[in-house]
């Protein structure tokens, strides 16, 4: 599982960029937290934002959500940068589901955005909407696993959110699996992914996730302790706090004698590091991930 989670791309919906296409689970109500984090990622970069919820939602409440983590959606609601629609809206007048279909209507979605000087399109989609339209699920699958080329562009992303109730688990797991991406669960979580000499963290490491920050590295510095050689992975970390970038420094003092300590992250994480006084510990390489 951690090997496949390796080569999958596990993210924290806030790097999700545009040309990403992202698969989430959910048990019984959304994570809206999550939702509103995406949708405010791509208004924040000058995107549009269509919303789908679940059929039965009602589109007020779904905004009273969003707003429960984040600021009012007045504004980019009246300019028409975030949208509230459904699957069955999309493919009007169309009364059932055919793949090529929605490819084109999204397609159409896309070119309408760039026209409105829009700096690309994302979408979320809770995919309850096949029972709602009566959709053959394994059309859907296939549809799933070929809409490569709605992302090639890279104006586009989207979220295909699913119900775990709402499906058998040979078909969430057959999803999953048609998705280049999978979401952590929502803002705030810290994954940790162990392989032969690398550990990877991926989400937020600050006050809340602390502890298993330090336990997921302790762990990290005794695995790799026989060969010397560690790659600590911060490429996927969203959050860094000044904390637990202090926590890194210190473990690795430490671990001094353990032989050479990669880190991969971005400039900021690199920054923060280097001025906690990261280029003092000789055995520790930052290497930038751009």
């Amino acid at each position: 599982m951690a090997g496949e989670a390796m080569q999958r791309g596990t993210l924290p919906v806030q790097r999700l960029r545009p040309g990403d296409h992202a698969f989430c689970r959910y048990t019984e109500r959304p994570r809206w937290d999550l939702v509103a984090a995406y949708a405010w990622t791509g208004l924040a970069r000058g995107e549009k934002v269509i919303i789908c919820p679940a059929p039965q939602a009602d589109r007020d409440t779904v905004r009273e959500r969003l707003e429960e983590h984040g600021p009012a959606l007045d504004h980019v609601c009246a300019s028409g940068q975030l949208v509230f629609a459904s699957m069955r809206m999309l493919l009007h007048p169309d009364g059932r589901f055919i793949p090529a279909r929605e490819w084109q209507r999204i397609q159409e979605e896309i070119t309408d955005a760039l026209a409105k000087r829009y700096a690309g399109l994302r979408a979320y989609i809770d995919m309850r909407w096949v029972a709602d339209l009566g959709a053959d699920v394994e059309e859907v699958m296939a549809c799933e696993k070929n809409a490569a080329h709605l992302f090639a562009t890279r104006v586009y992303s989207e979220v295909c959110a699913y119900d775990t109730s709402a499906f058998e688990p040979a078909v969430l797991d057959a999803m999953h699996a048609a998705h280049p991406h999978d979401l952590l669960d929502g803002p705030g979580d810290l994954h940790v992914l162990h392989a032969a000499g690398l550990v990877r963290l991926i989400g937020e490491a600050d006050m809340a996730t602390q502890i298993e920050w330090i336990s997921a590295l302790r762990e990290a510095f005794k695995r790799s302790a026989h060969d010397g050689h560690l790659v600590v992975d911060l490429s996927r970390l969203h959050f860094l706090s000044v904390g637990c970038a202090s926590d890194l420094l210190s473990l690795a003092t430490d671990a001094h004698r353990h032989g050479r300590i990669d880190v991969r992250l971005d400039r900021a994480k690199a920054t923060l590091l280097i001025g906690l006084g990261s280029r003092y510990l000789k055995h520790v390489v930052l290497i930038e991930d751009s």
